[in-house]
């Protein structure tokens, strides 16, 4: 268990404030938690920038790849919502990113574009592109497919309150108010904080129990979901279940290679009590190779197929 004084880590501050902006509806957790920045948005673009703060970097003190992979899902979907009205939700169907190599050093920042919609097809889909970058350095690429879907009978969906103007940076918040949801995400939060001090690592590999395990042909990885990792209806975050695919790709290769490119289908929701990430690395030669990977639910339904290519480091 941590100590009492576990209150006072930063982290653990995060945490808090973000469970106090939660309360405000129309956005999640993990996007108050990770302090993702509205610079501006409309019907045809959004820019969208993160920090690297200690919630959301990895252990070289850069944005981790969770975050990387949170933020372009976020960018490429946010200017699509804004020509759909609060009736109607966007789904990922695609996602893809290709890699320069660059590190982010600093902030990093998600520019992002609405491109067409999908013509001659039942259903709306919406495409947008993104160009991840920090300072001057274009760090990935990206373009993604979206379902527009409506809502419930009667349920309206909340616009992202942080758009048009800043959160608060201390909005108050009573801990003996909390909810039973709220709770279980603080102590998460504590927990993980205190562990990632005791063993050395960073505090995002803990949180999301990003513990990959070698197999015979790759790697598989299992996280535990819950209220930390969902998005606004409730399923897992189109960003992290693919980030757990990213990870379990590298993961299945070793350290000696690079995710250059990933490529992700969406299936079905990501639900239940767990998510299994299974790699298989399909090709390994001298200077690339490349991975598959199957994201599941808790029921063994898949919900997300990454094919991702890796070059080896110099």
């Amino acid at each position: 268990m941590y100590p009492p004084s576990i209150d006072d880590h930063v982290i653990v501050k995060k945490a808090m404030r973000a469970i106090a902006l939660n309360r405000t509806p129309g956005y999640s957790f993990c996007g108050n938690f990770f302090d993702f920045s509205y610079d501006s948005a409309d019907q045809d673009h959004s820019i969208v920038h993160v920090k690297p703060e200690g919630q959301s970097i990895g252990s070289n003190g850069q944005i981790h790849t969770v975050v990387q992979a949170i933020l372009a899902d976020m960018g490429l979907a946010t200017c699509l919502r804004y020509n759909i009205g609060d009736r109607h939700r966007t789904a990922t169907v695609s996602l893809s990113l290709q890699f320069t190599g660059v590190e982010p050093c600093g902030d990093l920042v998600a520019t992002s574009h609405s491109q067409a919609h999908l013509q001659g097809v039942q259903g709306r889909q919406g495409i947008s592109q993104t160009r991840l970058t920090s300072g001057d350095a274009l760090v990935a690429i990206g373009s993604a497919a979206f379902m527009i879907m409506p809502m419930p009978q009667g349920t309206i969906l909340p616009p992202v309150p942080w758009v048009s103007q800043k959160p608060p940076d201390n909005p108050p918040l009573d801990l003996h108010s909390l909810n039973e949801t709220e709770r279980w995400i603080l102590d998460r939060v504590r927990q993980s904080v205190f562990d990632s001090e005791r063993c050395g690592q960073n505090f995002l590999s803990h949180f999301l129990t990003l513990d990959t395990q070698s197999t015979t042909d790759g790697a598989m990885c299992d996280v535990e979901n819950g209220p930390h990792i969902g998005n606004r209806v409730g399923h897992v975050q189109g960003g992290i279940i693919l980030a757990i695919g990213m990870v379990c790709a590298s993961a299945a290769l070793g350290e000696e290679w690079l995710l250059s490119g990933v490529t992700a289908t969406y299936i079905s929701p990501g639900e239940g009590e767990t998510v299994r990430a299974q790699s298989v690395i399909v090709h390994q030669g001298r200077m690339t190779a490349v991975v598959k990977t199957s994201v599941k639910s808790g029921s063994g339904k898949t919900a997300l197929e990454v094919l991702s290519t890796h070059a080896r480091r110099a």
